[in-house]
């Protein structure tokens, strides 16, 4: 297969860098956005700078962030702020891919839910970080039925805890209260996660659009 031009969104994250050297080591093209190295991946004027001249074949999204607490500890600001950093950038960064993927009647788009968005969350993640990715799910679902006939093919991960900076941040007790509810008693190491994007971007995966895979040890079974 001929390298492919990739857009990575949090390509410098805890699973975004592992999908970065995934498709790197395939000989694939990266282009990389992320808040990191300037990009606001929910700015679409930065976000149309960046792309400016890349024709990708797959847009991967693993940005995001996450809360915390009730409702009754959350801002406007708050509520704003994650949603922005996990759906908007993904409706912003899908606005700018597809026109190209379009007239070229091929593409790939990888979204990144979670298992809190599958099953309400907690206060670990807070009320903004469920209904995000909750609402991920719609947008893929969504876009993998309207653009099926342009040959692009939309899919999302739903990971559980994975051993990131985003799991880090809990306490001993935090993360013992989280694994409680994970059957497999594990925290998932970001390559598996970056194996499976990896895996639904391939032409073995070319009969799945509009699949939610869970990646969570158990803590969801739908």
């Amino acid at each position: 297969m001929s390298p492919r031009t990739i857009v990575v969104v949090g390509s410098r994250g805890g699973i975004g860098s592992w999908v970065r050297q995934r498709f790197e080591a395939a000989g694939d093209e990266v282009v990389g956005l992320d808040r990191e190295t300037g990009v606001d991946a929910g700015d679409p004027d930065a976000v149309a700078e960046a792309l400016s001249g890349v024709e990708p074949d797959v847009l991967v999204h693993v940005a995001g962030s996450v809360g915390h607490g009730g409702i009754e500890d959350h801002t406007l600001a708050d509520w704003q702020r994650v949603l922005d950093d996990n759906l908007t950038s993904s409706f912003v960064t899908c606005q700018a891919a597809v026109p190209g993927m379009r007239a070229r009647g091929r593409g790939v788009i990888v979204l990144t839910s979670s298992v809190m968005g599958r099953q309400g969350g907690n206060r670990l993640s807070g009320p903004a970080y469920a209904s995000a990715k909750s609402a991920v799910i719609g947008l893929t679902h969504h876009l993998a039925k309207d653009l099926a006939a342009d040959g692009i093919r939309v899919n999302a991960i739903a990971p559980g805890p994975v051993n990131t900076p985003m799991v880090a941040r809990l306490s001993d007790d935090e993360l013992h209260t989280l694994l409680d509810q994970v059957p497999l008693r594990r925290v998932a190491e970001p390559d598996e996660i970056a194996a499976a994007v990896e895996y639904l971007c391939s032409e073995a995966a070319a009969s799945i659009t509009g699949t939610v895979l869970d990646i969570n040890g158990g803590m969801w079974l739908g």
